[in-house]
């Protein structure tokens, strides 16, 4: 998963974080924003924020910047899940996060171009670590790189994960509420990992039984000990069938009250892979030291970068907040270019139906809060097609290439499909989002905002958290 830059703000700088003192900068008929003359006087607090430069920046500026740093000092909380923030789920998460073991036969072999993981038919390749092993957690490995290899390729690339936690949703088109049902599906996907529950549940009896036995309140049911006298309860793999499929060893074998308790099983499983992935924060970014008041934090490119961003850029727009994403969906038209690339891919509302009828969404029985409102009123719509997520731009230098399916190389190539307005969708059914106009940037423009980019990397995650602890 990389990330990508946001929609431009063509028509206005649309603040979306909270906060009394975000302010909007008067719109223009080019796209860019008044020149708003400097404050007589600056508050003290917000001059405080960028040290010797508060002189550079109007008091509207500054409440700006102030809304984009720093992170949270805890990770937004996640009540769908009540092991979010348990250490020992954590543990079993980086365990589970590192296991190859459990994943099915290769389709595509590595011809030694492709970033493959072994020869065709070969199994236990693939695990949650094969696309996420860059310095953002991003897909470093499939190669051309646009969309991530599995056990055969997929159709989008992987996002990264560092930073991940503070982001409301978790994938390209909004398939996924949650941070834990993530992993349930890509465990399943016959073009990841292709594995299935059932297999699951017995990875965790035959390997992890005594962590996940001391995390969650109901142990693993014992006849998932193959040596059990009731063993067949529980096939050695499966999943429920697809829909218009036939009916396989979860429906022949399995009565409703054991599919329920391999699902709960399951649903812990991607719970402690969340509990793990929201320890994955880098703070402490070049940008973030300038804000708080090191002016020698960024170089005078960067400075210049800045004022781009909030301003004739307008990229604040959308990467608004200390997460740097508005958390929306935007249609950016990109073409649906490169290789291994889907023809066609319509975003969030393709996957908008699966979400909805996944008994893992956030409204779901195995959701530990059913009251968010995140999917109230959520249906399936025309006018989603082709929407896709503003991720966060914290570590963005690092996960190249961007757009959903790898489009765009390099960050500079990013800037200039903005620069130019993004392209004509022509009749692929995609309306491109209003906002998205040329923003006539010069080239040292465009060349200081990429340079601003590189200045929101922050800390490495620790090493500890990078280990192979698998068994």
């Amino acid at each position: 998963m990389r990330r990508i830059l946001a929609t431009s703000c063509a028509a206005a700088l649309l603040i979306a974080c909270s906060g009394d003192d975000a302010v909007t900068p008067e719109p223009v008929s080019d796209g860019g924003t008044k020149d708003v003359a400097p404050d007589t006087v600056t508050p003290p607090d917000a001059a405080a924020d960028v040290g010797a430069d508060a002189g550079e920046w109007t008091k509207e500026e500054l409440a700006i910047l102030k809304t984009l740093s720093p992170l949270g000092a805890q990770v937004p909380a996640d009540t769908t899940n009540t092991f979010a923030d348990n250490a020992n789920a954590a543990k079993l998460g980086q365990m589970l996060f590192f296991d190859k073991s459990y994943s099915g036969a290769l389709v595509v072999g590595n011809d030694g171009s492709n970033g493959g993981l072994g020869a065709v038919n070969d199994t236990g390749k693939v695990g949650c670590v094969s696309c996420h092993a860059g310095a953002g957690m991003e897909d470093n490995r499939s190669k051309p790189g646009n969309v991530s290899l599995g056990t055969d390729f997929g159709t989008r690339n992987a996002l990264a994960l560092v930073d991940s936690p503070y982001e409301s949703w978790t994938n390209w088109g909004g398939r996924f509420d949650s941070q834990w049902s993530l992993p349930l599906a890509v465990s399943e996907n016959g073009v990841i990992m292709k594995s299935s529950r059932l297999q699951i549940a017995h990875l965790l009896w035959t390997k992890y039984k005594a962590e996940y036995n001391a995390i969650f309140p109901v142990p693993l049911d014992a006849s998932l000990d193959p040596a059990a006298s009731d063993a067949a309860r529980f096939p050695a793999a499966g999943k429920p069938k697809a829909a218009n499929g036939t009916d396989g060893p979860w429906e022949l074998n399995m009565t409703v009250g054991d599919q329920n308790i391999v699902n709960r099983i399951f649903a812990n499983y991607g719970k402690a892979i969340q509990a793990y992935l929201r320890l994955l924060v880098s703070r402490n970014a070049p940008f973030d030291k300038y804000v708080a008041g090191d002016s020698t934090a960024l170089d005078d490119a960067q400075k210049r970068g800045l004022h781009a961003f909030i301003g004739k850029a307008g990229c604040v727009s959308c990467h608004s907040g200390p997460a740097m994403t508005d958390g929306k969906f935007h249609a950016l038209a990109v073409p649906q270019t490169g290789a291994h690339v889907p023809a066609t891919d319509f975003g969030r509302y393709q996957d908008v139906p699966a979400l909805l009828s996944s008994v893992f969404n956030t409204n779901g029985t195995y959701s530990d809060d059913v009251n968010t409102g995140k999917l109230t009123g959520l249906v399936q719509d025309v006018a989603q097609k082709g929407l896709f997520r503003t991720p966060t731009l914290r570590g963005v230098a690092k996960t190249a290439p961007y757009m959903h399916s790898g489009q765009l190389a390099t960050l500079a190539d990013v800037i200039s499909y903005y620069n130019a307005g993004g392209s004509d969708p022509g009749d692929s059914g995609v309306t491109k989002d209003p906002l998205l106009k040329p923003l006539s940037l010069q080239t040292t423009e465009s060349a200081d905002l990429a340079k601003l980019l590189e200045a929101l990397s922050g800390d490495p995650v620790p090493a500890s958290l990078l280990m192979d602890t698998s068994k």
